[in-house]
């Protein structure tokens, strides 16, 4: 995240602009082989007002959350997805993945008409306010958040002239929950695993988590029983994400067989958790026997182990746990 950005400031900023206008569009989002398939529904004027309304409101939760500190703003980061502590992240959208799901973030295509009946289900959905020639706000949401309810089989009533009359047709509830918010080039992430889910992350990690792996081997460092020990380190999204942020912090670019080695010996990572390792020609084998322990494998190559300065404590970093 820009040290420019003032998180808060930015999502007032949005919600200024969601309130100042009345129309809103809503957008069905199916994806249909490589590219999404976007379709709007149909809205009259008045519930336009209220899919706005959802936008402005879910900006003013987090607005606050953030200015009273139960949220905190961070960068994009796979670590935050497993983080106890509440975080909205933020990333710019040119940062995330070059692909055409992200691509309608920014989008104001004209698209044509949808409803949910239509098969197959959507896979998320968009809130899209948005001036001619202006800023776009869109608010992502997670499918779940909508119930398509059919009341042609079941005796369902509403109130209206005094009297309770019979409703037949679907009854389409909405949720106002978001799971994420663009505006202006920025994407404010609020629930991580929905939208590594809606926008096909997974995918992402696992071309990344290949690349730092071709490159660890390129510089010797390399894994005994290779087709076995890398189907594990891809078989899991912790796993995933956890290779990812190897790979976003140019960790598969540093590391070298000799640093491997001096981390093993410091921490005594072999005979703490059955971690093997060979040297031979200048390179350095890795090896793990067992599935379970597939994590030490990736903590090591995260270099995910420190020292403390004033008790000589050594330290799992994201654990937070004594070794």
């Amino acid at each position: 995240m820009s040290g420019k950005l003032n998180a808060a400031e930015k999502l007032k900023e949005a919600r200024e602009f969601a309130e100042g206008r009345t129309e809103a569009e809503f957008l069905l989002v199916r994806k249909q082989g490589d590219s999404p398939e976007v379709g709007k529904l149909q809205l009259g004027h008045l519930v336009q007002q209220e899919i706005a309304k959802t936008v402005s409101d879910a900006l003013t939760e987090q607005i606050n959350n953030l200015r009273d500190g139960r949220t905190r703003a961070r960068p994009l980061d796979v670590a935050n997805t497993i983080s106890e502590e509440s975080v909205i992240q933020c990333v710019r959208i040119e940062n995330l993945p070059d692909s055409e799901l992200f691509e309608i973030l920014n989008s104001r295509d004209n698209d044509g008409t949808t409803t949910y009946s239509e098969d197959p289900e959507p896979n998320f959905q968009l809130i899209r306010i948005s001036e001619p020639d202006g800023k776009v706000l869109i608010g992502v949401q997670n499918y779940s958040n909508a119930k398509l309810v059919d009341t042609t089989n079941e005796l369902t009533l509403w109130y209206q002239n005094e009297e309770y009359e019979r409703f037949q047709g679907d009854l389409l509830v909405i949720r106002p929950n978001l799971n994420a918010i663009c505006y202006d080039g920025w994407v404010f992430i609020i629930t991580p695993k929905s939208f590594e889910s809606m926008f096909d992350m997974r995918e992402e990690y696992r071309k990344r988590a290949e690349e730092a792996i071709e490159a660890f081997e390129d510089a010797g460092i390399t894994f005994a029983d290779r087709e076995t020990t890398t189907a594990w380190m891809l078989s899991h999204i912790n796993m995933l994400r956890g290779m990812y942020e190897i790979y976003d912090n140019d960790i598969h670019e540093e590391a070298t067989p000799d640093k491997i080695e001096a981390m093993i010996q410091k921490y005594n990572l072999d005979t703490r958790f059955s971690l093997d390792y060979a040297r031979r020609d200048g390179q350095i084998e890795l090896g793990v026997d067992e599935y379970q322990h597939t994590w030490k494998l990736i903590k090591l190559l995260a270099a995910k182990y420190a020292e403390d300065d004033i008790m000589g404590e050594q330290w799992e970093i994201d654990s937070g746990q004594r070794l």
